[in-house]
Protein backbone atom coordinates (compact mmCIF):
# COMPACT_ATOMS: atom_id res chain seq x y z
CA UNK A 1 0.00 0.00 0.00
CA UNK A 2 2.67 2.33 1.01
CA UNK A 3 4.79 1.20 -2.07
CA UNK A 4 1.86 2.24 -4.32
CA UNK A 5 1.42 5.74 -2.26
CA UNK A 6 5.00 6.23 -3.01
CA UNK A 7 4.87 5.60 -6.57
CA UNK A 8 1.31 7.85 -7.27
CA UNK A 9 3.21 10.38 -4.90
CA UNK A 10 6.44 10.55 -8.11
CA UNK A 11 6.55 13.72 -10.37
CA UNK A 12 8.49 13.17 -13.35
CA UNK A 13 9.55 16.51 -15.29
CA UNK A 14 10.90 16.85 -18.92
CA UNK A 15 14.70 16.57 -17.14
CA UNK A 16 13.83 13.53 -15.17
CA UNK A 17 12.71 11.98 -18.67
CA UNK A 18 15.46 13.67 -20.50
CA UNK A 19 18.00 12.28 -17.85
CA UNK A 20 16.49 8.25 -17.72
CA UNK A 21 15.97 8.29 -21.26
CA UNK A 22 19.50 9.34 -22.42
CA UNK A 23 21.32 7.36 -20.11
CA UNK A 24 19.26 4.33 -20.96
CA UNK A 25 20.47 5.91 -24.76
CA UNK A 26 24.43 6.16 -23.67
CA UNK A 27 24.77 2.63 -21.78
CA UNK A 28 23.03 0.71 -24.46
CA UNK A 29 25.59 1.85 -26.92
CA UNK A 30 28.32 0.98 -24.60
CA UNK A 31 27.13 -2.29 -24.38
CA UNK A 32 27.10 -2.74 -28.08
CA UNK A 33 30.35 -1.44 -28.89
CA UNK A 34 32.00 -1.76 -25.07
CA UNK A 35 35.54 -3.26 -26.91
CA UNK A 36 35.73 -0.11 -29.38
CA UNK A 37 35.30 2.59 -26.28
CA UNK A 38 37.28 1.01 -23.48
CA UNK A 39 40.40 0.90 -25.01
CA UNK A 40 39.74 4.53 -26.41
CA UNK A 41 39.40 7.41 -24.67
CA UNK A 42 38.88 9.91 -27.35
CA UNK A 43 36.30 7.69 -28.97
CA UNK A 44 35.21 7.38 -25.21
CA UNK A 45 34.97 11.63 -25.45
CA UNK A 46 33.72 11.30 -29.13
CA UNK A 47 30.67 9.55 -27.58
CA UNK A 48 30.21 11.82 -24.71
CA UNK A 49 30.41 14.77 -27.15
CA UNK A 50 28.25 13.46 -29.64
CA UNK A 51 25.03 13.18 -26.38
CA UNK A 52 25.67 16.66 -25.44
CA UNK A 53 24.86 17.59 -28.56
CA UNK A 54 22.50 15.42 -29.38
CA UNK A 55 20.56 16.41 -26.15
CA UNK A 56 20.99 20.24 -27.12
CA UNK A 57 19.65 19.65 -30.57
CA UNK A 58 16.16 17.71 -28.70
CA UNK A 59 16.27 21.36 -26.60
CA UNK A 60 15.44 23.08 -29.27
CA UNK A 61 13.19 20.29 -30.91
CA UNK A 62 10.97 20.81 -27.62
CA UNK A 63 11.17 24.35 -28.43
CA UNK A 64 9.54 23.87 -31.73
CA UNK A 65 7.29 21.16 -30.78
CA UNK A 66 6.01 23.21 -28.18
CA UNK A 67 4.41 25.62 -30.76
CA UNK A 68 3.07 22.63 -33.20
CA UNK A 69 1.56 20.74 -29.87
CA UNK A 70 -0.76 23.81 -29.00
CA UNK A 71 -2.34 24.12 -33.02
CA UNK A 72 -3.71 20.50 -31.93
CA UNK A 73 -3.65 18.58 -35.69
CA UNK A 74 -4.19 15.39 -36.52
CA UNK A 75 -1.74 13.01 -35.90
CA UNK A 76 -0.50 12.53 -39.80
CA UNK A 77 0.62 16.02 -39.24
CA UNK A 78 2.31 15.44 -36.32
CA UNK A 79 3.78 12.23 -38.01
CA UNK A 80 4.81 14.21 -41.11
CA UNK A 81 6.40 17.27 -39.21
CA UNK A 82 8.10 14.62 -36.73
CA UNK A 83 9.70 12.76 -39.56
CA UNK A 84 11.19 15.65 -41.44
CA UNK A 85 12.56 17.66 -38.22
CA UNK A 86 14.02 14.47 -36.99
CA UNK A 87 15.75 13.88 -40.39
CA UNK A 88 16.95 17.90 -40.26
CA UNK A 89 17.94 17.00 -36.49
CA UNK A 90 20.15 14.07 -37.44
CA UNK A 91 21.97 15.83 -40.86
CA UNK A 92 23.00 19.04 -38.13
CA UNK A 93 23.96 16.31 -35.87
CA UNK A 94 26.12 14.32 -38.07
CA UNK A 95 27.58 17.71 -39.12
CA UNK A 96 28.36 18.77 -36.43
CA UNK A 97 29.85 15.38 -34.88
CA UNK A 98 32.44 15.32 -38.27
CA UNK A 99 33.52 18.72 -37.00
CA UNK A 100 35.17 17.80 -33.91
CA UNK A 101 36.21 14.64 -35.15
CA UNK A 102 37.90 16.03 -37.52
CA UNK A 103 39.68 18.21 -34.49
CA UNK A 104 40.26 15.11 -32.36
CA UNK A 105 41.84 12.91 -34.92
CA UNK A 106 43.25 15.41 -37.19
CA UNK A 107 42.27 14.37 -40.38
CA UNK A 108 43.20 15.68 -43.67
CA UNK A 109 39.98 16.60 -44.81
CA UNK A 110 37.92 19.28 -43.27
CA UNK A 111 34.17 20.56 -43.07
CA UNK A 112 34.14 22.44 -46.63
CA UNK A 113 36.44 19.95 -48.68
CA UNK A 114 34.16 16.62 -47.06
CA UNK A 115 32.30 15.23 -50.17
CA UNK A 116 29.07 13.69 -49.03
CA UNK A 117 28.18 11.12 -51.30
CA UNK A 118 24.91 8.81 -50.81
CA UNK A 119 26.53 6.74 -47.73
CA UNK A 120 26.70 9.80 -46.14
CA UNK A 121 23.18 11.04 -46.49
CA UNK A 122 22.18 7.24 -46.22
CA UNK A 123 24.05 7.29 -42.36
CA UNK A 124 21.80 10.43 -41.74
CA UNK A 125 18.58 8.60 -42.03
CA UNK A 126 19.37 5.95 -40.52
CA UNK A 127 20.39 7.87 -37.50
CA UNK A 128 17.65 9.61 -37.87
CA UNK A 129 15.47 7.09 -35.47
CA UNK A 130 17.08 8.74 -32.49
CA UNK A 131 14.99 12.33 -32.38
CA UNK A 132 12.20 10.41 -34.00
CA UNK A 133 12.09 8.48 -31.17
CA UNK A 134 12.52 11.11 -28.89
CA UNK A 135 9.85 13.00 -30.74
CA UNK A 136 7.31 10.25 -30.26
CA UNK A 137 7.95 9.97 -26.52
CA UNK A 138 7.80 13.44 -25.58
CA UNK A 139 4.24 14.13 -27.60
CA UNK A 140 3.08 10.99 -26.22
CA UNK A 141 4.48 11.80 -22.89
CA UNK A 142 3.43 15.49 -23.16
CA UNK A 143 0.01 14.22 -24.18
CA UNK A 144 -0.65 11.96 -20.95
CA UNK A 145 0.09 14.46 -18.99
CA UNK A 146 -2.34 16.60 -20.02
CA UNK A 147 -4.82 13.91 -19.96
CA UNK A 148 -3.88 13.28 -16.45
CA UNK A 149 -4.02 16.93 -15.43
CA UNK A 150 -7.38 17.28 -17.16
CA UNK A 151 -8.39 14.36 -15.64
CA UNK A 152 -7.33 15.79 -11.95
CA UNK A 153 -9.13 19.08 -13.19
CA UNK A 154 -12.68 16.97 -14.04
CA UNK A 155 -12.17 15.06 -10.68
CA UNK A 156 -11.67 18.45 -8.47
CA UNK A 157 -14.45 20.28 -10.15
CA UNK A 158 -16.86 16.80 -9.53
CA UNK A 159 -15.90 16.91 -6.36
CA UNK A 160 -16.82 20.87 -6.19
CA UNK A 161 -20.33 20.22 -7.47
CA UNK A 162 -21.35 16.82 -4.96
CA UNK A 163 -20.13 19.15 -2.12
CA UNK A 164 -22.40 21.82 -3.38
CA UNK A 165 -25.25 19.70 -3.79
CA UNK A 166 -24.49 17.64 -0.14
CA UNK A 167 -24.39 21.34 1.22
CA UNK A 168 -27.73 22.58 -0.17
CA UNK A 169 -29.49 19.55 0.57
CA UNK A 170 -28.54 19.63 4.29
CA UNK A 171 -29.07 23.15 4.52
CA UNK A 172 -33.13 22.22 3.32
CA UNK A 173 -33.22 20.19 6.54
CA UNK A 174 -31.94 22.74 8.66
CA UNK A 175 -34.92 25.24 8.41
CA UNK A 176 -37.56 22.35 8.63
CA UNK A 177 -36.34 21.16 12.06
CA UNK A 178 -36.14 25.07 13.20
CA UNK A 179 -39.93 25.60 12.02
CA UNK A 180 -41.34 22.51 13.70
CA UNK A 181 -39.11 23.23 17.11
CA UNK A 182 -40.50 27.12 17.33
CA UNK A 183 -43.92 25.65 16.31
CA UNK A 184 -43.33 23.13 19.54
CA UNK A 185 -42.08 25.88 21.84
CA UNK A 186 -45.55 27.88 20.24
CA UNK A 187 -47.52 25.48 21.69
CA UNK A 188 -45.66 25.05 24.74
CA UNK A 189 -46.05 28.40 26.09
CA UNK A 190 -50.15 28.08 26.46
CA UNK A 191 -49.22 25.47 28.58
CA UNK A 192 -46.11 25.30 31.06
CA UNK A 193 -43.90 28.74 30.74
CA UNK A 194 -40.98 26.90 32.48
CA UNK A 195 -40.74 24.18 30.20
CA UNK A 196 -41.34 26.73 27.08
CA UNK A 197 -37.67 28.78 28.48
CA UNK A 198 -36.12 25.67 29.36
CA UNK A 199 -36.98 24.19 25.73
CA UNK A 200 -36.16 27.73 24.11
CA UNK A 201 -32.68 27.17 26.12
CA UNK A 202 -32.18 24.12 25.12
CA UNK A 203 -32.91 24.85 21.37
CA UNK A 204 -30.70 27.78 21.26
CA UNK A 205 -28.16 25.43 22.85
CA UNK A 206 -28.44 22.91 19.96
CA UNK A 207 -28.37 25.67 17.26
CA UNK A 208 -25.01 26.91 18.70
CA UNK A 209 -23.62 23.45 19.05
CA UNK A 210 -25.46 23.02 14.91
CA UNK A 211 -23.42 25.83 13.73
CA UNK A 212 -19.92 24.39 15.02
CA UNK A 213 -20.14 22.36 11.96
CA UNK A 214 -21.89 24.45 9.56
CA UNK A 215 -19.19 24.37 6.93
CA UNK A 216 -18.35 20.64 7.81
CA UNK A 217 -19.99 17.82 5.14
CA UNK A 218 -18.37 14.77 7.47
CA UNK A 219 -18.13 14.84 11.46
CA UNK A 220 -17.72 12.00 13.85
CA UNK A 221 -20.45 9.74 15.02
CA UNK A 222 -20.26 10.95 18.43
CA UNK A 223 -20.99 14.52 17.08
CA UNK A 224 -23.85 13.75 15.35
CA UNK A 225 -25.22 11.44 17.76
CA UNK A 226 -24.55 14.44 20.58
CA UNK A 227 -26.38 16.85 18.04
CA UNK A 228 -29.70 14.20 17.92
CA UNK A 229 -29.75 13.68 21.49
CA UNK A 230 -29.94 17.50 22.46
CA UNK A 231 -32.97 17.58 19.68
CA UNK A 232 -34.65 14.52 21.61
CA UNK A 233 -34.67 16.24 24.90
CA UNK A 234 -36.18 19.30 23.24
CA UNK A 235 -39.34 16.86 22.17
CA UNK A 236 -39.05 14.94 25.64
CA UNK A 237 -39.53 18.43 27.29
CA UNK A 238 -42.64 19.01 24.96
CA UNK A 239 -44.25 15.49 25.09
CA UNK A 240 -43.42 14.72 29.12
CA UNK A 241 -44.20 11.29 29.58
CA UNK A 242 -45.77 10.14 26.30
CA UNK A 243 -42.21 10.09 24.80
CA UNK A 244 -39.02 7.91 25.19
CA UNK A 245 -35.88 7.87 23.68
CA UNK A 246 -32.50 6.00 23.72
CA UNK A 247 -29.46 6.26 22.05
CA UNK A 248 -26.87 3.94 22.44
CA UNK A 249 -23.29 2.76 20.51
CA UNK A 250 -20.22 1.83 21.61
CA UNK A 251 -16.78 4.26 22.38
CA UNK A 252 -14.83 2.29 20.18
CA UNK A 253 -16.95 3.51 16.85
CA UNK A 254 -17.20 7.29 18.58
CA UNK A 255 -15.02 7.96 15.92
CA UNK A 256 -16.58 6.96 12.68
CA UNK A 257 -17.30 9.39 9.83
CA UNK A 258 -20.81 10.15 8.83
CA UNK A 259 -22.42 13.38 6.40
CA UNK A 260 -23.40 15.92 9.61
CA UNK A 261 -27.64 16.01 9.87
CA UNK A 262 -27.72 12.40 7.79
CA UNK A 263 -29.60 11.09 10.96
CA UNK A 264 -31.55 13.87 12.08
CA UNK A 265 -34.26 14.15 9.63
CA UNK A 266 -34.91 10.43 10.26
CA UNK A 267 -35.28 11.03 14.10
CA UNK A 268 -37.68 14.03 13.65
CA UNK A 269 -39.68 12.10 11.73
CA UNK A 270 -39.55 9.23 14.20
CA UNK A 271 -41.01 11.40 16.62
CA UNK A 272 -43.52 13.26 14.95
CA UNK A 273 -44.80 10.72 13.01
CA UNK A 274 -44.63 8.14 16.06
CA UNK A 275 -46.63 10.48 18.41
CA UNK A 276 -49.63 11.17 15.61
CA UNK A 277 -49.59 7.26 14.36
CA UNK A 278 -49.89 6.05 18.51
CA UNK A 279 -52.72 7.62 18.81
CA UNK A 280 -51.64 9.16 22.50
CA UNK A 281 -50.03 6.48 22.93
CA UNK A 282 -46.19 6.57 24.85
CA UNK A 283 -44.30 6.66 21.59
CA UNK A 284 -40.41 5.33 21.98
CA UNK A 285 -37.59 6.38 19.64
CA UNK A 286 -34.18 4.51 19.50
CA UNK A 287 -31.03 5.18 17.59
CA UNK A 288 -28.59 2.57 17.51
CA UNK A 289 -25.39 2.62 15.50
CA UNK A 290 -22.61 -0.12 15.19
CA UNK A 291 -19.82 -1.73 13.16
CA UNK A 292 -20.25 -4.96 10.87
CA UNK A 293 -16.97 -5.71 9.74
CA UNK A 294 -16.15 -2.38 7.17
CA UNK A 295 -19.47 -1.17 7.53
CA UNK A 296 -21.17 1.19 9.84
CA UNK A 297 -24.64 0.29 10.50
CA UNK A 298 -27.21 3.24 11.80
CA UNK A 299 -30.66 1.94 12.59
CA UNK A 300 -33.67 4.36 13.68
CA UNK A 301 -36.50 3.34 14.87
CA UNK A 302 -40.29 4.42 16.19
CA UNK A 303 -42.79 2.62 17.92
CA UNK A 304 -45.93 3.46 15.79
CA UNK A 305 -47.40 2.64 12.18
CA UNK A 306 -45.73 3.78 9.14
CA UNK A 307 -48.07 6.81 7.29
CA UNK A 308 -47.10 6.25 3.66
CA UNK A 309 -49.36 8.97 2.63
CA UNK A 310 -46.96 11.95 3.90
CA UNK A 311 -45.93 14.02 1.21
CA UNK A 312 -43.62 15.86 3.85
CA UNK A 313 -41.76 12.50 4.72
CA UNK A 314 -41.51 11.37 1.63
CA UNK A 315 -39.33 14.30 0.46
CA UNK A 316 -37.25 14.09 3.58
CA UNK A 317 -36.12 10.59 2.93
CA UNK A 318 -35.56 11.46 -1.03
CA UNK A 319 -33.47 14.01 0.02
CA UNK A 320 -31.65 11.56 2.14
CA UNK A 321 -31.20 9.23 -0.29
CA UNK A 322 -29.73 11.81 -2.56
CA UNK A 323 -27.00 12.98 -0.18
CA UNK A 324 -26.21 9.32 0.32
CA UNK A 325 -25.50 8.96 -3.03
CA UNK A 326 -23.92 11.95 -3.62
CA UNK A 327 -21.84 11.01 -0.57
CA UNK A 328 -20.97 7.15 -1.16
CA UNK A 329 -21.90 6.73 -4.63
CA UNK A 330 -23.37 2.82 -4.89
CA UNK A 331 -21.20 1.85 -2.08
CA UNK A 332 -24.30 2.59 0.25
CA UNK A 333 -27.73 1.39 1.34
CA UNK A 334 -31.25 2.63 2.81
CA UNK A 335 -33.77 1.00 4.00
CA UNK A 336 -37.26 0.99 5.38
CA UNK A 337 -38.48 -1.41 7.23
CA UNK A 338 -42.39 -1.59 8.57
CA UNK A 339 -44.41 -3.30 10.54
CA UNK A 340 -48.02 -2.77 12.73
CA UNK A 341 -46.02 -1.69 16.06
CA UNK A 342 -42.78 0.10 14.94
CA UNK A 343 -40.91 1.64 11.51
CA UNK A 344 -37.38 1.48 11.42
CA UNK A 345 -34.84 3.02 9.39
CA UNK A 346 -31.65 1.04 8.44
CA UNK A 347 -28.50 2.82 6.85
CA UNK A 348 -25.37 1.21 6.31
CA UNK A 349 -21.99 3.17 4.87
CA UNK A 350 -18.65 2.30 4.59
CA UNK A 351 -16.74 2.59 7.86
CA UNK A 352 -14.14 5.28 7.99
CA UNK A 353 -12.68 7.04 10.61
Amino acid sequence: MKSNQFINNIKLNFWHYQLIGFTIHTLNHLARYWDLYANSLKKSFSLLLSNIILILLTLVLRQIYRYFYRLRKTPLYYILLISILSTLTSFVWQEVKFTYDHLLWDWDINWFTLERKHEYFFLILVNAYVPFVWSILYFGIKYWKDLQMEFERSKALQIQAVEAQLKMLRYQLNPHFLFNSLNSIQGLMYQDVKKADLMLTELSEFLRYSLKFKNELFISLSNEFEIIEKYLFIEKIRFNENLNYKISYTPEISNAKILCFLTQPLVENAVKHGMKSNSGKITSVFVEAERKSEWLMIHIVNTGKWLSNDFELGTGIENLKERLHNAYGDNCSFELITDEEFVKFEIKIPYNE
